[in-house]
């Protein structure tokens, strides 16, 4: 989770007992709120992708809550769109959202202290069963897992750098 020997800042990939539940966590110097506020705004989510396949938002509100459904435009190879329905939030701490094949992806933040904050993101494809064959990226989970890692080095990037441009208390 911290920087690498050859200077590079990594996500550390978690077994979970499951290859159906792909996971990585990343400690990040910024507070759970600045985190939060990032990952309850759509239009951000192709920010901090670390796979590429999300492209943009086609409609949905500004900022998530409980029950709030959005539609993202998605390339795996093929253009495609997704809707998402949000079926867990508790700010500051965590958020989860299912789309129509049934995967839910889930981010926990856990604060350390006042300004540090350990974020685990989690693709869980389980409650997808037989529908899970049918999405792109079910063949290319290890794929997926990096994809994961690379995203939270990027919500990292994004996070500090917010946290260090607001004014201090």
């Amino acid at each position: 989770m911290a920087q690498q020997p050859d200077g590079q800042v990594r996500a550390e990939i978690l077994e979970l007992g499951d290859e159906r539940v792909l996971a990585a966590q990343i400690e990040i110097d910024a507070p759970a709120e600045v985190i939060f506020d990032i990952l309850i705004q759509p239009r951000r989510h192709p920010e901090i992708d670390g796979s590429g396949s999300v492209q943009s938002v086609i409609e949905g509100p500004e900022r998530l809550s409980l029950g709030a459904t959005f539609k993202m435009r998605m390339k795996i190879g093929l253009s495609y769109w997704v809707t998402n329905t949000v079926i867990a939030f508790e700010p500051n701490r965590r958020i989860t959202w299912r789309h129509l094949l049934g995967n839910e992806w889930t981010y926990e933040l856990t604060p350390l202290d006042g300004h540090r904050t350990l974020v685990r993101e989690i693709d869980d494809v389980r409650a997808a069963g037989w529908k899970a064959s049918l999405s792109p990226t079910i063949r290319k989970l290890p794929q997926v897992q990096r994809g994961i890692a690379k995203s939270l080095v990027r919500l990292k990037a994004l996070a500090e750098s917010e946290a260090s441009s607001r004014p201090s208390p």
